[in-house]
């Protein structure tokens, strides 16, 4: 069986963690690997995609925030809280290589409604419905 919404929400909370202690740079896999005890029982399949979209996000990093920083105007992408920059490029990453872009961005607004700040899914929404729609 195929969690996506809880594969989406795993992706935040690793790439939350990657922001917030610098591991930038480090394999996705082992990422998820040292960090697996705090996730419930992925299969194969669930740590393919999280580490697909954890390892896009590290390959076309400066593309996908050179997409947002055109779409913030009057705001600047290190203003943004770490879950909502997290958010932003998860869901750009994703639509690189799943074409349901409508189903991404709901996902993404569910969990910035669970994550974020008390208006960040209103951000959130606008600027992935400019980017990737």
């Amino acid at each position: 069986m195929f969690r996506v919404k809880y594969c989406r929400e795993t992706t935040l909370k690793l790439l939350y963690l990657i922001d917030v202690l610098g591991l930038s740079g480090e394999n996705p896999a082992d990422i998820l690997e040292k960090n697996k005890n705090f996730f419930k029982d992925l299969n194969s399949e669930e740590e393919e995609f999280i580490a697909g979209i954890i390892k896009k996000i590290e390959e076309e990093k400066e593309k996908i925030d050179d997409l947002l920083k055109k779409s913030l105007i009057g705001w600047k992408l290190g203003r943004l809280m770490s879950i909502d920059r997290c958010l932003l490029r998860m869901g750009i990453a994703e639509s690189r290589f799943n074409d349901q872009k409508a189903v991404i961005i709901d996902d993404i607004i569910r969990i910035a409604k669970k994550y974020g700040g008390e208006e960040s899914y209103k951000i959130i929404n606008a600027i992935l419905d400019k980017v990737i729609s």
